[in-house]
């Protein structure tokens, strides 16, 4: 200030023995950056004007207060009034470095609002207002301790460079929070909804003990929207003190609010144009007289309403609560008022992010159609179809008013695509099948048609595995799905925690589905399926054996004799004991003739038909957070299979919110099977097993349930050592499973709420030989915590589960995990 006004008294001086005269031109020297236009925008004077020196100086005044010139003249020449201007520097670039809990982006937003910008003049004076500015961002977080350097680096054409070092310091930590004036409700219940806390063993992730304006505003709404919710209309937070520390580490925040008196609702009332019979709208009022009032039932009624009248085509329907205190009473009476606005309908509707999938795809999905009315439940409902399948990552549907128009919208559904399409080649590992590659082509939406084809390889300690699937979801416009798929298997089962015996499987199945309701499906599914069973004496449980012989299984033994291997000390037999050649392995003195005991073998045919019913409401693909998945299915072999069975199988997943950011999973399942006609119960290769990060955690994969025993022949009968041991598990007829799981964010990952989830989980379950067998106090039981990460190499699932009611035969595995491709 003390510089302009030497300056003007400078040009006061100046112009002070200037005599009058009539301008004719008037000419602008030294402006290169900023226009000439720009400058006669500011310039009092025209040609033809008569200036003197009065007039003059405040012609200098005007064109100085643009801020553009360091310094502004005016020279006579003739009858030309001559301009002399010197501009200030332009900004060329501003870097601001150091700063790390705020954004550059909007450290930037910040200094635009003062106007210091990249392209604006450059004021050297602003510099200290710069500085204020970044410093009031950086108090507003917290950061009491922030030191701001500033310096100008000046560059050719009359640009400079301003650059911007910040040095944040540590932040303050809010130390304590307390609130005065509360009587109905401990400060600890009321500072349970802040977002600001005191520090504690989560803050380090959290942050919540880290000071912020904003976020303490955040919290004070909460504060008050507590007592609303509760009756309190006239709470009112009558004013908030935030105090630091001298050494500006710590931070104490103190509310003070004033309660009031509790109020009830009082007389409800519903007017405006109804559209629907009064009756039918006052059923979706959630607010009651008498009731304690809470503004919350206020806002999810008004919501209610706004929902059943978009149901009906009136999408930009508008209720207006309009409430009434008596003071006197202390009730709240509430009047709604309806103002359905036009009714409107779909004119386009338009997919948008879809580069992979063809919008037919998308289109079939869809239950809002175009040229119908609109109705929000129905583009809820085509929202959750789309979530439902997993070539789709995220689904956004907007709605938005057709320009000159009061009757028509535009439905537009953005959608992100996940990679479909995948070839991969690796490895995975998990503690039951130990290091398995995969090599597979996965194509969840082939050609972008929604349909699947996948091929896949797979082969691990204890199985070989081939997989073909092709299948179209829509082989019918109404939505019938067909696929086909073939199989082969080869596993040995005692590698996979069962009792010892092999197994070859090769099956070729057809499969079709049909929608009953939006939700409901019958999926059927028939087969045909070669099994070929080996097992041994001395190394296959008893009742396998036993089982294996009532199916008519037929036996091989032989006799060898010892003779030194090759080039080794070691022992090999010679002769061929089997049909294809194989020796089991074996061990005694050299030209010992020794026994082989029995092999027993048997190939089954099955012809199979499944069926089941399947409803699903869940919100999404994967990890969902709300909805419910129940499923029954039947499965028998036909008759003329080797073996006749069936098997009935009840699912059930049920997911509930409890917060916006808990959800309760509650997950059950149970499976029962018999045989009928010439057989006796379920054969031993159908029966079913629990344990694992797939059933029942904190137990061997497989192991729960009836256990072998191994006494067809006496160990001192066989010749070399048995690798079986009494207590393999056989599986049974009857599964009981059941869980219930607390889902909550995962630290570290706080945006991936549908690709990683975090739990903690209790699971109780186990295998019975058959319903009459079933004892509740032999379920196992176990709790602990469960990662779910749908990773870019595959899935991970890894638990740490405590079994509490384990038997001193169970097997326990507290730490389980598996990851990788696997099919």
């Amino acid at each position: 200030m003390r510089n302009i006004i030497l300056l003007l008294l400078f040009l006061s001086f100046q112009v002070k023995a200037l005599d009058p005269f009539a301008v004719s031109d008037i000419r602008i020297l030294g402006a290169d950056r900023i226009s000439h236009g720009t400058i006669f925008s500011y310039l009092p004077i025209e040609r033809g004007d008569t200036v003197d020196a009065a007039s003059i100086r405040s012609a200098i005044e005007s064109v100085f207060s643009t801020g553009y010139f360091h310094d502004v003249k005016m020279l006579r020449e003739g009858d030309v009034l001559i301009v002399q201007v010197d501009e200030r520097p332009a900004i060329a670039t501003i870097r601001i470095d150091g700063n790390k809990s705020i954004k550059t982006e909007e450290l930037m937003q910040g200094l635009n609002s003062i106007g210091l910008s990249e392209g604006e003049v450059f004021d050297q004076l602003e510099l200290e207002r710069v500085k204020n500015e970044l410093v009031n961002q950086f108090f507003s977080r917290g950061k009491y301790n922030v030191e701001i350097d500033t310096n100008v680096q000046e560059l050719d054409r009359n640009r400079v460079l301003v650059n911007i070092n910040i040095d944040e310091g540590k932040s303050a930590k809010i130390k304590h929070i307390k609130i005065v004036g509360n009587t109905v409700f401990t400060d600890e219940e009321l500072i349970e909804a802040f977002e600001s806390d005191t520090t504690n063993w989560l803050s380090w992730y959290s942050q919540d003990d880290q000071y912020s304006k904003e976020k303490l505003n955040g919290d004070l709404e909460k504060l008050k929207s507590y007592y609303m919710d509760r009756g309190y209309v006239n709470a009112e937070v009558e004013s908030v003190q935030v105090t630091i520390s001298n050494d500006k580490k710590d931070i104490y925040i103190t509310a003070n609010i004033q309660e009031g008196d509790q109020f009830k609702f009082g007389k409800q009332e519903l007017t405006g144009n109804l559209i629907y019979d009064k009756s039918i709208m006052q059923q979706y009022l959630l607010t009651t007289e008498g009731q304690v009032f809470a503004q919350n039932y206020i806002e999810m009624t008004n919501n209610t309403l706004k929902a059943v009248l978009a149901n009906r085509g009136y999408a930009f329907a508008e209720i207006q609560p309009v409430t009434q205190i008596n003071e006197e009473e202390k009730t709240v009476d509430v009047t709604f008022f309806v103002l359905p606005g036009k009714k409107v309908y779909v004119r386009r509707i338009n997919f948008i992010g879809n580069t992979k999938t063809k919008d037919e795809v998308l289109r079939r999905e869809m239950r809002q159609f175009e040229g119908a009315w609109f109705s929000q439940a129905l583009i809820d409902r085509s929202k959750l179809r789309l979530q439902q399948k997993p070539y789709f990552e995220e689904v956004e549907i907007e709605t938005e008013q057709v320009p000159g128009t009061e009757d028509q919208i535009d439905v537009n559904v953005t959608v992100k695509e996940r990679n479909s399409g995948q070839f991969t080649f690796g490895l995975g590992y998990s503690q039951l099948s130990g290091l398995n590659f995969s090599t597979s082509v996965s194509l969840q939406n082939l050609l972008g048609s929604g349909n699947t084809l996948s091929v896949a390889v797979n082969t691990s300690d204890f199985y070989k595995r081939l997989n073909l699937l092709y299948e179209n979801p829509y082989f019918t416009d109404d939505g019938i799905s067909l696929g086909y798929s073939m199989n082969f298997t080869n596993i040995d089962q005692g590698d996979a925690n069962i009792a010892q015996y092999n197994s070859t499987n090769g099956a070729l199945g057809v499969q079709a589905s049909f929608p009953i309701t939006e939700f409901d499906r019958i999926y059927t599914n028939f087969s045909y399926e070669r099994i070929s069973l080996r097992a041994n004496e001395g190394f296959t449980a008893d009742a396998i054996v036993d089982d294996l012989i009532a199916l008519g299984g037929y036996a091989y033994s032989c006799q060898a004799i010892v003779r030194p291997e090759d080039d080794t000390t070691l022992p090999d037999l010679t002769g061929q004991c089997y049909p294809d050649g194989s020796i089991p392995p074996a061990t005694g003195v050299e030209g010992e003739l020794i026994n082989i005991p029995f092999q027993y073998r048997r190939a089954f045919t099955l012809y199979k038909a499944e069926a089941r019913w399947a409803r699903d409401s869940r919100n999404r693909y994967f990890n969902p957070t709300r909805g419910a998945y129940h499923s029954i299915g039947f499965e028998a072999s036909l008759p003329s299979s080797t073996a006749e069975f069936y098997k009935i199988n009840l699912k059930e997943n049920i997911l509930f919110p409890l917060t916006d950011k808990l959800t309760l999973s509650l997950r059950g399942e149970i499976g029962y099977g018999d045989g009928y006609g010439d057989s006796s119960g379920l054969p031993f290769f159908e029966n079913f097993f629990a344990g694992g990060v797939n059933s029942v955690r904190g137990y061997d994969d497989n192991t729960l349930g009836p256990k072998s025993l191994v006494g067809g022949v006496r160990e001192e009968e066989i010749d070399f050592p048995t690798t079986s041991r009494s207590g393999d598990p056989i599986g049974g007829s009857l599964k009981v499973v059941g869980s219930a799981e607390v889902i909550f964010p995962t630290p570290f990952a706080k945006d991936s709420s549908n690709a990683a989830r975090l739990a903690w989980f209790v699971d109780v379950g186990n295998v019975f030989d058959d319903i009459d067998s079933f004892e509740a106090r032999e379920l196992r039981m176990s709790t602990g915590f469960a990662l779910k990460w749908q990773a870019p190499v595959g899935p991970i699932v890894i638990s740490y589960a405590l079994p509490f009611n384990n038997d001193r035969l169970d097997r326990t595995e507290r730490l389980q995990f598996t990851f990788g491709n696997t099919f």
